[in-house]
């Protein structure tokens, strides 16, 4: 949110605060607002006023009265259909997209197929996917913002660096905001899930919190004190790339974290192993089920690597819990079982869960954090979980 000082900054932080209030803890009456910021009533309904002339709430009707009578409360909500934000999780060999109205309701939500992996397809398909559901729209003002999960580093609302595609001189968000002159806006997708946590899931009451990604590499969104840490050039959380000694210090053997326990490592080392070709995730669950014993085996050892990955950098940050975001995870639960079972005895009590289902949490994130955007709340909490359970 811009610093403002004066007369007319306090106004926007009270403007700020209730609108805050109304979409925390919907519905709510002008009364109930005004106890709980501890201001008279006459400024909350003047503040009520402008909202309600901007169009970002709804009045739903009369609540119940009090014990001593009187006229019944007129109960408010946050005016979902005001318009939507459109977001993309931008993986290897998928698009996904979803859609949200203003209060973080679901519209729609997909799963694009990349045939050729380059910028140009990517594109086209973020295209058809916005076009499409501009005709669709039926809301009041429309896209309000546009939001990208990036597998790889972000820092200042641009790609540092991604595996997965080569944005070469294009300016992402430069590019969306020139053509549908809203804010758009781009972040790590470890990062997202972290958000995700914080604003939809379990972890609204946590203020400090850690989100490890696990797919081909290994990422961590991290929360302090209720806010997102990106570190030094977004680069906070890039687990993947710690070093990991694989034979005595002296000879400097070593490689990175991502190389032993991410999802990739384990179809690779199976690959190797078996001689097969193309293997990936759903061909991997398959094997482990038929009791494949290579792959048994290799699974066995992700879930002791990945273990003593998360001891190292839970007894580093401290965090109050844990959440684990990973497909081959959800695919194999027995998987989730053997990891905790390795962390107790690794001594470590930080409650762990697993993040379900993995490809929907960085895309609420990424909804989370434009609602935040377009509703000028960036430093405000907002909880979505009382609007999408």
């Amino acid at each position: 949110m811009a610093n403002q000082t004066g007369r007319g900054g306090l106004h926007q932080h009270n403007l700020s605060q209730v609108l805050q209030q109304i979409f925390n803890n919907q519905p709510i009456s002008r009364v109930e607002i005004a106890h709980r910021l501890n201001l008279n009533k006459s400024t909350v309904s003047a503040l009520y006023n402008e909202l309600d002339q901007q169009g970002y709430i709804h009045e739903i009707g009369a609540g119940s009265s009090t014990s001593a009578g009187g006229r019944k409360p007129m109960l408010v909500k946050i005016n979902g259909r005001y318009g939507y934000t459109i977001s993309f999780d931008l993986g290897f060999r998928h698009l996904h997209v979803i859609a949200n109205y203003l209060d973080g309701r679901i519209i729609f939500q997909g799963r694009i197929q990349l045939q050729q992996h380059d910028l140009q397809e990517v594109l086209h398909r973020i295209n058809d996917q916005i076009d499409r559901s501009l005709a669709a729209d039926t809301t009041q003002q429309g896209l309000l913002g546009i939001g990208f999960s990036i597998h790889g580093v972000v820092a200042h609302n641009q790609i540092i660096n991604s595996p997965f595609i080569d944005m070469g001189k294009l300016d992402l968000a430069d590019y969306y905001q020139q053509r549908y002159h809203i804010p758009v806006l781009l972040e790590n997708e470890a990062n997202l899930v972290a958000i995700y946590q914080r604003d939809f899931g379990q972890a609204t009451n946590e203020a400090n919190i850690l989100a490890i990604s696990i797919h081909r590499g290994i990422g961590a969104g991290i929360i302090l004190d209720g806010q997102l840490y990106r570190g030094r050039h977004g680069q906070a959380g890039e687990i993947g790339r710690s070093l990991m000694f694989t034979h005595d210090t002296d000879d400097q053997q070593y490689r990175k974290v991502e190389d032993f326990c991410s999802e990739d490592a384990i179809i690779e080392q199976v690959q190797h192993q078996t001689n097969r070709a193309n293997l990936d995730r759903r061909t991997l669950v398959q094997l482990n089920q038929a009791g494949d014993a290579i792959v048994q085996a290799s699974l066995n050892k992700f879930s002791r690597s990945i273990a003593k990955v998360i001891y190292n950098v839970a007894i580093s940050l401290a965090p109050t819990a844990i959440y684990l975001s990973s497909p081959l995870i959800e695919a194999i639960p027995e998987l989730l079982t053997a990891i905790l079972a390795e962390i107790k005895a690794l001594g470590l009590q930080t409650p762990i869960q697993l993040t379900t289902p993995a490809n929907l949490a960085p895309l609420l994130g990424c909804c989370a954090l434009v609602t935040h955007e377009v509703l000028n709340l960036q430093d405000y909490e907002l909880s979505f979980t009382d609007l999408v359970n």
